[in-house]
């Protein structure tokens, strides 16, 4: 029996970077799936230019040296390297592309003043359009693809374009996570090429709302201090969804996954 292959894509990865304690998640979680000798995990984040090359030994890989892309109306060619989660041999890809990730600093999202930058719609539409043209490059195709934020929410939508190109993209399911509200990014579709037609029924351009609209199955995670679901079940395209299911975690500092791990597994399960 083949083991089932998954993607993870997390803007964030412990201890790689650790902005919001999804990041500590993503670690963990890796680190549980992997435990089963029967799945096939990888993991995937962008590689920012405060990332030490040597600390965690990232290495070229041959085939991912150049990824094609169209993106902005623009052909461009960026690349990834390969490391292991340390104290594991657990594969970590990490797409680099200077002018979107190099110059970022460890706040990622986020100015030293605070604010928001304003390109991280863009930022991030392209590290979900490269993690997916990567692909073909690796000759390894997941049964599932993890988003793990808003960071990774077009990946639904994307899978569902380029699969017209692809069909081995067609067969790919995923699961897409929020714990936020994600109300200081709205997207602009024109960034990968896309008419505002094609999303047009979700009028914000929301991340969280394309999102869950094109995702397999929706898991909405609310914390002790950030409880996100009752706001975002008001809205229709997350009341009117028969795929979204909540998770509440507790535990402060220290926050006990292992409610959020169980429901994953689950899902993973039934798709």
């Amino acid at each position: 029996m083949k083991p089932l292959k998954i993607y993870f894509l997390s803007s964030e990865i412990y201890p790689f970077s650790n902005t919001y304690s999804l990041s500590k998640f993503s670690n963990q979680f890796s680190s549980y799936i992997h435990e089963d000798k029967e799945v096939d995990i990888r993991l995937c984040q962008p590689k920012y230019g405060y990332i030490s090359e040597r600390k965690y030994i990232l290495r070229e890989v041959i085939r991912l040296k150049e990824i094609f892309l169209n993106f902005d109306d623009s052909e461009l060619i960026c690349s990834a390297k390969s490391a292991f989660l340390p104290k594991s041999r657990l594969q970590v890809y990490f797409l680099e592309e200077k002018g979107f990730f190099g110059e970022l600093n460890n706040l990622l999202y986020k100015s030293k003043n605070g604010r928001f930058l304003t390109d991280n719609d863009k930022r991030f539409a392209f590290y979900c359009l490269a993690s997916i043209k990567m692909l073909p490059n690796l000759f390894w195709y997941p049964n599932i693809i993890i988003c793990n934020g808003w960071t990774a929410a077009l990946i639904p939508l994307l899978l569902k374009i380029l699969s017209k190109e692809n069909k081995e993209l067609s067969k790919i399911k995923s699961i897409y996570l929020t714990d936020s509200l994600n109300e200081d990014v709205i997207f602009d579709p024109k960034n990968i090429g896309l008419q505002d037609e094609t999303i047009s029924s979700i009028k914000s351009l929301n991340l969280n709302q394309i999102g869950c609209m094109f995702a397999d199955k929706t898991i909405i995670v609310n914390g002790e201090k950030s409880n996100i679901s009752s706001r975002l079940m008001k809205l229709k395209i997350f009341k009117d969804s028969k795929k979204c299911s909540i998770v509440n975690l507790s535990g402060g500092d220290e926050i006990d996954y292992s409610p959020l791990l169980d429901e994953i597994d689950r899902t993973v399960k039934v798709l």
